[in-house]
């Protein structure tokens, strides 16, 4: 059955009835050769000699008609004849009230993409795996979109990974640990904390790389202005969190608790707030949108570089020998978050992304490592931008 071509057909629709068309079937249409489907979208209704047009062209090229106002079931399927007219079905599908339906029993994922979830080509749908293997020595395999499941096995890669590299380091320290004294700090407050900000740094990251792909206009302008930024003022705020520390002569927990809750803040500000700047100074030159992407990119990441060195100073006062196991975590987090980010976004969308990272923050806040401080002279580490 189809993919690109019904999906395409489904964004249309989307996007006119976002327009609020009531009535956007009789603004589109589709007509299919041997190997190739055109979609016309009019800005308007088709009048008849504009569809009387369109039927003669197909005739005499042997085009097929998918759809156009008024068509009816007869007209499709004539030439290039498939077992059913997949075509003409979909888009009555997709124009009648049984949408929903049509999307969860037809065989591949023709849901239409958009701004915030723009994987057009991810039509998988797990269900149809097995059928897909069973057509493989008839040729089957080509119609298996591979990308979808390799992500899927990286990430179970990556978490199996990640687990032995947290836990056999944290195992060999326990058994080096003088089991007369008391912990100084809890190992398992340590770890979730730099996982959560682990993750909620790459979530964020990766969502804003791809939000700042509509306004720059192309993946690699947004790849190196975004995570250039985001890596030079979160390395800034890093080296600013010891005097920020200081002036405010608090707790580094509730340092910590300002710092998240101003990039919160920041952030829910930008999901709102971003479209209407980006419409507004879209037009402008390449080299005034960097410019603007970088100052707004700066208000966001350099609080994002403050709690990794926070608490790494806090975990170095109580017990040196888990901060590199706290590195290690932290690492570990980011090649996970990387993979995770990506398929939360194929499925749920970049703004529930940067939601789920905003909750990883309000996470280590709460399971900031606070315990009683031993007598030892503190050690401040300025480094680490993963969060």
């Amino acid at each position: 059955p189809p993919r690109d071509t019904l999906k395409l057909f489904a964004t249309a629709v989307f996007a006119l009835e976002r327009d609020g068309i009531s009535q956007p079937g009789k603004q589109l249409v589709l007509i299919r050769g041997w190997k190739t489907s055109t979609l016309l979208v009019k800005n308007g209704e088709f009048s008849e000699p504009e569809l009387a047009a369109i039927k003669t062209f197909c005739r005499a090229r042997s085009f097929d008609l998918g759809y156009y106002p008024g068509m009816s079931a007869s007209e499709a399927n004539r030439y290039n004849i498939l077992e059913q007219p997949y075509f003409f079905e979909g888009a009555q599908a997709l124009l009648g009230n049984q949408r929903q339906d049509f999307f969860e029993r037809y065989k591949f994922n023709v849901m239409p993409a958009s701004d915030d979830k723009p994987y057009f080509f991810h039509f998988f749908k797990w269900r149809v795996l097995p059928e897909i293997l069973s057509l493989k020595g008839r040729g089957g395999l080509p119609l298996l979109e591979w990308g979808y499941p390799l992500l899927v096995a990286t990430l179970a890669q990556a978490l199996l990974a990640s687990l032995v590299l947290i836990i056999v380091p944290l195992w060999v320290i326990e058994s080096r640990r003088d089991k007369t004294t008391a912990p100084e700090i809890s190992r398992m407050r340590v770890a979730w904390y730099f996982l959560a900000i682990g993750l909620a740094f790459m979530f964020v990251e990766i969502a804003f790389i791809q939000k700042f792909i509509l306004f720059l206009s192309h993946p690699l302008y947004a790849v190196a202005v975004v995570l250039c930024s985001f890596l030079i003022f979160a390395g800034l705020g890093s080296r600013f969190s010891k005097n920020l520390e200081q002036k405010t002569r608090s707790l580094p927990f509730w340092t910590v608790v300002w710092v998240v809750l101003a990039i919160c803040l920041v952030a829910v500000v930008y999901l709102a707030v971003l479209p209407m700047v980006f419409k507004q100074f879209i037009g402008l030159p390449d080299a005034a949108k960097i410019a603007i992407s970088v100052v707004l990119i700066a208000p966001l990441a350099f609080p994002m570089g403050m709690p990794f060195p926070l608490a790494l100073s806090s975990v170095a006062g109580r017990s040196v020998q888990l901060v590199p196991w706290a590195w290690g975590v932290n690492a570990c987090a980011s090649v996970v978050g990387a993979i995770l980010a990506t398929l939360l976004a194929i499925h749920l969308g970049f703004t529930v992304v940067v939601i789920a990272a905003l909750a990883f923050y309000i996470l280590a806040a709460a399971a900031f490592p606070l315990s009683n401080p031993v007598k030892s002279q503190s050690t401040f580490t300025r480094m680490g931008t993963h969060g």
